[in-house]
């Protein structure tokens, strides 16, 4: 008997044990934990190809600051290691047996060289028009207009809590169309380009609005993705007001984890908008609201083939109706190993260059006689999808979500939005104020740093003459 029971006790051990291991094996086919390592990889390569080719900063320096703090990558951070080939423009990055590499091409930004393609050839630059945008300072760094405004700036400026530091790289302050006030870290100075993270979003934002304007695409269209045409597939009634609102309804939710499909796409496929747009359906298109980046490479793309199917008509697409009008210099946006713009995540600019963006949406689109976006079309961006904080490309801090809402608490004028990027970056267009105010920083925890953002435009407002603000916080 004692030999018959000891053989029970021996079969449900096992028993439980291969529940365990089937249960382990489930979770690993759904969650993949293979993937969400190359896509670390494939952040540590491209980012710090970023760091170091674009913006200009000492690799260890910039992987110290941008990478290692992230929540979820830190637990991953000191197995990594990263190379830097500056012969050949090129990082490289490793964990384990992964690895990845990210090359800067001039004119075409990194790219991260998943499937190991041939890199195209630089990008010759073109010849530039002048910019109708007048202009909004000289060479040198503005000096605040005022010892109050001088005083907001220190107290933005100082880590209050050296622990859990707010890492702010470059500050611009735009008012009636002038910089009054600018202040940068070191290793940062005017013609510095800051990767705007997710506020490159925007950016397209300005591009698809030039295309509306034309008469080339239309927002309430259905999206021109031939593989949603067939009969009977629900994709096919996607729209592209539903893509740049985040509610297509695609299965492309994100965390930013590693393991969301959203951060898979654009770190670990070669052709990220042919990985989105094969991605199923997760809900009806316009009901759910549900950010992702994947959603906006998809808009990108399509920008893309109405400016000819290439990098190159993309980017004159940019230069000739965006930037150049505005005087955006020093910009560099990325593309993904098929030729697609990662537009959602990637666009370098000088903190300057991303205050001329702000500028064209606080003057409605319109720089002198030339109407850039078309008429309510900035109206459109910024008004809010569903209950959500967002529009379209754009954030809108008078809305019913208690994290923007709280930041009229902090002291945000109500008629504020903003372009938001991770870590910080961000553009706050204030039309009560006639006032864009540039932010661009590496802060990992507390909302990016967005309650000490408004603590510092309330003060700024407060500090101003009373010549120079036209009105009082809302």
């Amino acid at each position: 008997m004692p030999q018959d029971h000891d053989s029970g006790a021996v079969w449900r051990r096992n028993a439980v044990a291969g529940v365990i291991i089937l249960g382990m094996i489930v979770v690993a086919s759904i969650y993949r934990p293979d993937r969400a390592m190359r896509v670390a990889v494939g952040v540590t390569a491209h980012d710090m190809c970023q760091a170091v080719f674009i913006t200009g900063r000492d690799p260890d320096t910039a992987f110290a600051e941008t990478l290692a703090p992230r929540p979820g990558y830190r637990l991953v951070a000191r197995f990594i290691t990263f190379a830097v080939d500056r012969d050949k423009a090129m990082v490289q990055a490793k964990l384990g047996g992964i690895r990845r590499n990210a090359l800067f091409i001039p004119g075409r930004g990194c790219l991260l060289n998943v499937g190991g393609v041939r890199p195209p050839p630089p990008l010759l630059p073109e010849p530039a028009s002048l910019p109708i945008l007048p202009d909004i300072a000289g060479p040198e760094v503005v000096a605040p207009a005022t010892p109050a405004v001088r005083a907001a700036m220190d107290r933005l400026f100082t880590e209050e809590k050296p622990a859990d530091p707010r890492r702010v790289k470059a500050v611009v302050v735009l008012q009636h169309g002038r910089v009054i006030a600018e202040r940068y870290a070191q290793g940062y100075g005017v013609n510095t380009p800051v990767n705007g993270w997710s506020a490159s979003k925007s950016l397209l934002n300005a591009m698809l609005g030039v295309l509306v304007r034309e008469g080339k695409l239309s927002m309430d269209q259905p999206a021109p993705i031939p593989l949603w045409r067939k009969p009977g597939d629900p994709r096919g009634g996607i729209t592209l007001d539903q893509l740049a609102r985040m509610t297509s309804g695609l299965s492309v939710d994100q965390d930013g984890s590693g393991f969301d499909v959203s951060n898979q796409i654009l770190y670990d496929e070669r052709d990220t908008v042919g990985a989105a747009v094969r991605r199923p359906m997760a809900r009806r298109p316009g009901e759910q609201w549900h950010y992702s980046d994947a959603q906006t490479l998809i808009l990108a793309r399509i920008v893309e083939n109405v400016a000819g199917g290439t990098p190159e008509g993309f980017l004159r697409l940019a230069r000739r109706e965006v930037l150049e009008p505005l005087g955006m210099t020093g910009v560099t946006i990325d593309f993904d190993a098929a030729g697609s713009p990662l537009i959602s995540t990637y666009a370098a600019a000088p903190a300057r260059s991303w205050a001329r963006l702000g500028q064209l949406y606080l003057q409605d689109g319109r720089i002198g006689t030339v109407q850039i976006l078309p008429k309510g079309w900035v109206d459109y961006s910024r008004r809010i999808t569903l209950k959500s904080p967002y529009g379209a490309g754009f954030w809108v801090v008078d809305t019913p979500d208690p994290d923007f809402s709280g930041l009229q608490q902090a002291g945000l004028p109500k008629d504020t939005f903003l372009a938001s990027g991770n870590l910080g970056q961000r553009i706050y267009i204030i039309p009560s104020q006639d006032m864009v105010v540039v932010r661009m920083g590496l802060t990992v925890r507390g909302g990016f740093g967005a309650r000490q953002d408004a603590a510092f435009i309330r003060d700024l407002i407060k500090g101003l003459a009373p010549a120079t603000a036209k009105d009082s916080v809302s």
